[in-house]
């Protein structure tokens, strides 16, 4: 199978929990306020992984409590050629704390399989002493926390809220692969899409970021309490790689 597509179909994965929001301004750095958090719930996503062309695995994502934190975790699994190669296997992870208007990043890792494993990232948000420390590649580095930050797994949750709230546009620092981007979110309306669960109503955010020819698109179902039903990743308009919703476990009544 062509390498190009693999790694393209495997960055979709990695993606599919990169959303965040504006920014707060502040004098010392503090978590994301995003309002309410009351809406937050236990779920359990899964999604098919390819293109047109291909089924390359499944990607399952999900949300729940352990005592007083809430654990965000996603696993892609390869399938076919793309298990025979040993590569794509992912596990990340974003432990939460949440209080009645914040969502507070505590730790964050992430773990591919095969020779992939320079791409291991382990970070601990630090908000009293204002630092992140980040393990990557053997090296530990620490940065100092002087805006709002999330991991990519726990931006998902505010996006969430957000499109919950009619956002029009966002900016964030997020981390990702070990590095603190700045990236933009677009509200691009309304679409319907057809799925295994039945055609849903959703709305449509857009990921850009400067500088790159790659765009990750999400359609979120307010439906199904705005849970990302589908995303791609885009290449100079083309796409290269999906997710779509197979399963959803605590569906809203």
């Amino acid at each position: 199978m062509n390498a190009i597509i693999r790694t393209a179909i495997v960055r979709t994965a990695f993606w599919v929990c990169l959303f965040c929001v504006q920014p707060i301004a502040a004098d010392t750095p503090s978590p994301l306020e995003i309002g309410d958090t009351k809406l937050i719930t236990p779920f359990h996503v899964e999604y098919t992984v390819g293109n047109n062309l291909i089924n390359a695995g499944v990607a399952k994502l999900t949300l729940e409590a352990q005592g007083d934190e809430w654990v965000y975790s996603l696993v892609t699994k390869p399938s076919g050629i793309f298990k025979l190669t040993g590569k794509g296997r992912i596990h990340e992870v974003s432990v939460i704390n949440v209080t009645q208007e914040q969502l507070i990043p505590q730790r964050y890792s992430y773990r591919q399989a095969g020779d992939q494993k320079k791409r291991d990232v382990d970070a601990v948000f630090n908000w009293q002493n204002q630092e992140l420390t980040i393990k990557r590649k053997g090296k530990e580095e620490t940065e100092v926390l002087t805006d709002p930050i999330l991991d990519r797994l726990s931006v998902t949750l505010t996006v969430m809220e957000l499109v919950r709230k009619g956002f029009s546009s966002a900016e964030l620092q997020v981390l990702d692969a070990g590095k603190i981007k700045t990236m933009q979110f677009i509200n691009d309306g309304t679409e319907r899409v057809d799925t295994k669960l039945g055609t849903l109503d959703t709305i449509v955010v857009r990921r850009v970021r400067e500088g790159s020819s790659r765009e990750t698109i999400t359609w979120f179902a307010p439906d199904l309490n705005y849970v990302p039903v589908q995303i791609e990743q885009r290449k100079r308009g083309k796409l290269v790689a999906r997710l779509k919703i197979n399963k959803l476990k605590n569906q809203p009544e």
